[in-house]
């Protein structure tokens, strides 16, 4: 049962409150931390040749389209998503729909019989070696296939019909205009919730228009606001050009609020945290009305409730689950505590960097390296099941750092049976241990099948990723390169042989080059095998992309 809109205005108002009081913003530091998200925001941003693939991708399934459908009236094939939006990086994907110009519905039977006449094309494609990874999925809420390209690794996700999101996209770039900050925020948000395993439907968290909502509502609740109510722009109808004309008189309307990056990054957080008990009690997010309303949108999945801006009887965040949202919880208490550290001068500027925007690269669990202007030893504040945000916040503050460790939520759950025991040292001296006995593949052992080691010298501890794809075509036998020193992954050389044979060896994952897009090799009547760094020279011939079909035409 939904709560009245004005108690849940109330409790939400009260809820933050508290929050920012308890998770103090010390103004000190802020400059450091927009100069952190600055950094992230422009490494991350996409290159020419990332905005070239994609356009290139839309342009081959337009070609395709003519192919399958004739030249005189064929459907046009169209991007939209994160790529028209703006907010798209090298490894995003790329949202394709095949729009037919018709005025009435457009049946699922429909959309199934389309998405089956490309899906066919794509596996003549595939025994040529430009697409891999085909994999429709009709039983899903909109028909797709998934499939990616073999030369530039870009995923796409084709559809048929898909007007509301090429709509949502447009409307999402022309409103990213009215402020700057809408864009960065959107595209930081969107990297830390991707890199800590919360960015995707399929797993029952959140999805990119779920956090970019959330962004603008977080825009438009601040005091005074920097992005208006969506319904002043849709006063005039959704049409593109009546809401462009609407955003120009927008524009600056947020020049009298001057919260820098930093400042409305960590109050997204704390918003979000401060009401994770109203969901279930009706809270919504409008980013339409600008404001909190009392709407139980769908009972069975209204675990985050975030109204769509368009189609308002719908939730944009309706996949999250109830196990996922207690994950979100968790990693947002983790990420507060962390940036309410590095604003009091006790957690570095990297450590910072690593724990939000790149976990990947350095051990889920950061050791005890972070030291205060003091030099005494802290701990990196941590929530956990075991101990809670506030105790290790008053742990720091005390400069104890007895008693239970606060565990990383990020880090994978490994069963050991020795709790003291280092699960990175482990797997370190198991995979030594193998390559000591024997090398042949990755051995009898099936554990060791599903991962590959990589030494970190940052953290002096090796880390056991999981095997890609392109990792688990590997050699029934290979010499395996020394001991992993600190800073080097293993790394194995073909002999003449296997170079002459075109068989594929394991190594690192940077070995594997997919910049090879435009492959002009005669001819693929095999296989091509998989691409290595500085193939051309090694006489490796390259995976070619979709975009080497423009070349041929």
């Amino acid at each position: 049962m939904a709560l009245p809109r004005k108690v849940l205005m109330k409790k939400a108002q009260r809820f933050e409150s508290r929050e920012l009081q308890k998770n103090q913003i010390a103004p000190e530091h802020l400059s450091d931390l927009d100069e952190l998200l600055n950094n992230v925001y422009a490494t991350n941003r996409p290159t020419l040749g990332d905005y070239t693939n994609r356009v290139d991708i839309i342009r081959v399934f337009n070609v395709m389209a003519k192919e399958i459908y004739g030249k005189m009236d064929p459907p046009v094939v169209k991007g939209f998503g994160s790529f028209i939006m703006d907010l798209y990086s090298s490894g995003s994907d790329l949202d394709l729909s095949i729009n037919f110009e018709i005025s009435e519905s457009f049946p699922r039977e429909k959309q199934m019989e389309t998405l089956r006449k490309f899906t066919r094309k794509l596996y003549s494609l595939r025994r040529k070696g430009h697409v891999s990874n085909i994999q429709p999925i009709m039983h899903a809420r909109v028909p797709i296939v998934k499939f990616m390209d073999a030369g530039t690794k870009i995923e796409c996700d084709l559809s048929v019909q898909n007007l509301d999101g090429i709509l949502k996209s447009r409307l999402i770039h022309m409103i990213s205009a009215i402020d700057e900050r809408f864009q960065k925020l959107s595209f930081l948000m969107k990297i830390w919730a991707k890199v800590n395993g919360i960015n995707s439907s399929k797993d029952k968290t959140l999805n990119s228009l779920s956090l970019i909502s959330l962004v603008a509502f977080h825009l438009q609740t601040r005091n005074p606001p920097i992005l208006p109510p969506f319904s002043c722009l849709f006063e005039d109808g959704t049409e593109l050009a009546a809401i462009e004309k609407k955003v120009n008189g927008f524009l600056n309307y947020g020049k009298e609020n001057k919260e820098s990056l930093g400042f409305l990054f960590a109050t997204l957080l704390i918003k979000l945290i401060s009401v994770k008990n109203l969901w279930a009690k009706g809270l919504c997010a409008s980013i339409y009305q600008g404001s909190w309303i009392s709407k139980k949108l769908d009972p069975h999945c209204g675990f985050i409730n975030v109204e769509d801006f368009t189609d308002r009887s719908e939730n944009v965040s309706r996949a999250v689950g109830k196990r996922e949202i207690q994950r979100i919880s968790d990693l947002l208490s983790c990420s507060i505590c962390a940036l309410v550290s590095f604003l009091g001068g006790m957690l570095p500027m990297p450590q910072l960097k690593h724990l939000l925007f790149d976990p990947k690269s350095c051990p889920r669990a950061i050791k005890d390296e972070a030291e205060n202007l003091t030099g005494t030893r802290t701990v990196v504040p941590y929530s956990s099941r075991n101990v809670s945000s506030c105790q290790v916040k008053k742990r720091l503050r005390n400069g104890n750092t007895r008693g239970k460790q606060a565990t990383d939520p990020w880090e994978a759950r490994v069963e050991r049976k020795n709790p003291q025991s280092n699960p990175w040292e482990e797997r370190k001296n198991q995979v030594d241990q193998h390559s000591r006995d024997s090398w042949n593949g990755w051995g009898a052992n099936n554990k060791l099948k599903k991962y590959k080691l990589s030494y970190c010298a940052a953290s002096g501890s090796c880390q056991a990723q999981k095997l890609t794809w392109e990792d688990k075509i590997v050699l029934s036998k290979y010499v395996p390169s020394p001991a992993c020193q600190p800073g080097v992954t293993r790394s194995f050389n073909p002999s003449p042989q296997q170079r002459q044979g075109h068989q594929p060896i394991l190594g690192s994952s940077s070995n594997f080059d997919s910049s090879h897009a435009n492959s002009s090799a005669a001819g693929w009547s095999s296989w091509p095998s998989l691409s290595l760094a500085n193939s051309s020279a090694a006489g490796w011939p390259s995976r070619p992309s979709l975009s080497s079909l423009l070349n041929r035409r």
